[in-house]
């Protein structure tokens, strides 16, 4: 089989015949149609021409007749037989020359409907056909009419046509035999092809039938000729492209994966065996791919080497292949494949149509390359890190590829055990969620500044405001103990204003450094909850006698907190429900804990009261900075709950109004959470 020389196959060999027979009618067609477009346009532009000088004789010879009215135009125009003149007056009646009758009507016909004082027509009377003109002399009430046959004016497009003629019938007569020549060639081809058809076996015919062809060319070979080409045409299908009998021909229809698969051995002559197999994409027809199974060796016959090339239709189900290039091909996420020495073999299409063409460049080579330069030890490493059965993580490596618009894109890889030598990984597209993250990241560390500056200018500008506040407070003080008394009524009583608002800014500074300070240590330790509710009832000692207030708790736990800032926590939510009571009614608090039912790892604590209460439209408002709902009946500052809120907060939980209290039921229970503490 290699031995035969290159010839066309049965089914194209008809196929072609066919396509020559319809191309040589259309072509005869278009020459015909050629041929009587331009002399239409050649008898048409004749005819204008002839009409156009007419017009002109007849206007000489009216100028004439104006300077010489007794001339004889007929003897004008003696040196051109053919043309006959005659005058007429306006009612169009003869006065010299003769022109028929017949003339005369058409004329008179075609000057009623237009008003041009010189043009030319064509009269047609039976066989004959005129083209007459005339010219219009106002100043003698004249008319100068000229006519002449028509064929005479055409004697020169008669030439001309009969001059095409014989050309075009020259054209087409070379090409219906050149047309004959090759239905000829063809039909003795395929006449060859039968002949040797008959020498083939029985195995050879059905190669043929089920797909089979085979190519080579010497490695050694200039060009790159193709020295076999059996069936190679034929096994392609419907194609309209020219099959060159070059070897690259056969190269650029390998698919973009498929060449660099075979760049090695194919094109580098660089052969990792005497034989190789593997699956390939070809382009059949435009832009559709066929799959094949190719088997490719270097022969070498005498002093020649010559490569040989085997291809195998496959239908769509077949997969004549490793088991890592049937992964890669149908595996929808980026995807690769490599050896235990870390050496790349395969990506799946979804990787190619990220990365781009250069992704091929790779193949043969370690795969850290295809990550960027920043990246690549960190693959390397994790490599090396698995050993030899796990490749570059579990879902948490996260690398930079570059993609074909050259944007960096974030892949997160999860690697598998190795599977007959080849070790598989996957990745997933996290690039918008790395650029979340980093924004995020970023927005969280302005924030941290932000609150630093501000904590650090609210305690700059507490401690600095202690000093003149202090100064103030103690001279309005002095003030009143030396000239209380000695002044009038009224200056006492501004004097008391002075001294009673020193005392509260001094209390309002205090508690904004308090603020400020609170929430700065992160040094947490192990505290009984129970001895950091004594405390704080210890420090609230004189205002727990004096309003006769009785607090009731449940055992409480331990947990990992600020014990100072804790202390500060209870002590503020026990000093509001003593605070805010009714009146004639002893304060009693209930303080109960349990698990928290959302948050498992949280601790709920409910402070439960009896006073005045709050509305459940202030829920929200109580926790902030300065608010303050009874300002006129109690003092205070309006931070002893935002404190507690940030309190809360440093230790991971939250607190808030308990609004579902009903209104027959006075008072106010606030509910805090805090973390269970557990055993690292």
């Amino acid at each position: 089989m290699t031995s035969i020389e290159p010839s066309l196959s049965r089914r194209s060999l008809v196929k072609l015949r066919k396509r020559l027979a319809a191309l040589t009618l259309t072509g005869v067609f278009v020459l015909l149609f050629s041929f009587f477009f331009i002399q239409k346009t050649l008898y048409d532009s004749a005819v204008e021409h002839a009409s156009a000088q007419l017009e002109a004789t007849a206007y000489r010879l009216g100028s004439m007749l104006l300077q010489h009215d007794d001339v004889d135009l007929q003897q004008i125009v003696n040196d051109n037989s053919t043309i006959t003149v005659g005058v007429l007056d306006q009612d169009l009646n003869q006065i010299k020359g003769f022109i028929p009758p017949h003339l005369i009507g058409d004329l008179a016909d075609y000057i009623s409907h237009q008003n041009n004082d010189r043009d030319s027509l064509i009269c047609v009377h039976g066989q004959q056909v005129m083209v007459l003109a005339y010219s219009k002399l106002l100043e003698l009430d004249r008319i100068v009419v000229a006519y002449t046959p028509r064929s005479i004016l055409m004697e020169s497009w008669r030439e001309a046509i009969i001059l095409h003629a014989l050309m075009f019938v020259m054209a087409l007569v070379i090409m219906c035999g050149l047309s004959i020549w090759l239905w000829q060639r063809l039909k003795r081809q395929h006449l060859r092809a039968i002949n040797l058809t008959e020498h083939f076996s029985e195995t050879e015919n059905t190669l043929s039938e089920c797909g089979c062809a085979v190519i080579s060319w010497p490695v050694e070979s200039n060009d790159g000729r193709l020295s076999t080409q059996l069936n190679w045409p034929e096994i392609l299908g419907p194609t309209d492209e020219t099959v060159g009998p070059f070897m690259t021909d056969f190269l650029d229809r390998l698919s973009p994966a498929s060449r660099a698969k075979l760049q090695g051995p194919l094109i580098q002559n660089k052969w990792p065996d005497e034989r190789i197999g593997a699956m390939v994409d070809l382009r059949v027809s435009g832009s559709q791919l066929q799959r094949f199974y190719l088997m490719a060796q270097r022969v070498q016959e005498d002093d020649h080497e010559t490569i040989s090339v085997l291809l195998l239709e496959t239908a769509s189900h077949q997969e004549l292949c490793h088991p890592f290039e049937t992964y890669l091909r149908h595996t929808p996420e980026p995807s690769i494949a490599i050896d235990q020495d870390g050496i790349l073999r395969g990506f799946s299409p979804a990787l190619e149509e990220l990365v781009g063409l250069q992704l091929h460049e790779v193949i043969g080579k370690h795969f850290f390359k295809i990550f960027e330069p920043d990246d690549q030890q960190s693959a390397m490493t994790a490599f090396r890190d698995r050993g030899p059965a796990h490749m570059i993580g579990d879902g948490n490596s996260i690398l930079r590829v570059r993609d074909h618009h050259n944007q960096v894109r974030w892949l997160a890889w999860r690697g598998t055990r190795p599977i007959d030598g080849m070790i598989f990984a996957s990745a997933r597209d996290v690039t918008e969620f790395v650029e979340n993250a980093n924004k995020l990241r970023d927005t969280l560390d302005q924030l941290k500044r932000s609150n630093e500056d501000l904590e650090q200018f609210a305690y700059v500008a507490s401690h600095d405001l202690q000093q003149p506040l202090r100064m103030v407070a103690s001279y309005t003080q002095l003030l009143k103990r030396r000239y209380g008394g000695t002044l009038d009524q009224e200056a006492d009583e501004y004097i008391d204003y002075a001294v009673d608002g020193a005392k509260r800014m001094h209390k309002l500074i205090s508690h904004l450094l308090e603020y400020a300070k609170t929430g700065t240590s992160e040094d947490f330790t192990e505290i009984d909850c129970n001895l950091v509710l004594n405390e704080a009832q210890a420090d609230l000692k004189a205002v727990i006698s004096q309003e006769h207030a009785t607090i009731t708790h449940d055992d409480l736990p331990i947990i990992k907190g600020d014990r100072i800032a804790l202390s500060r926590l209870f002590q503020n939510l026990l000093s509001n429900a003593i605070k805010y009571r009714r009146q004639g009614v002893p304060p009693h608090i209930e303080i109960t804990v349990e698990p928290d039912p959302v948050m498992g790892d949280f601790w709920r604590f409910s402070i439960r009261d009896n006073g005045i209460g709050i509305h459940p439209e202030h829920a929200q408002r109580i926790f902030r900075l300065f608010q303050r709902l009874h300002k006129d009946e109690f003092s205070g500052t309006g931070l002893g709950l935002s404190l507690c809120r940030k309190i809360v907060e440093q230790h991971g939980g939250r607190i808030w109004l308990d609004t579902s209290r009903p209104v027959s039921d006075p008072g106010t229970t606030i509910i805090f959470t805090l973390r269970v503490n557990r055993p690292d």
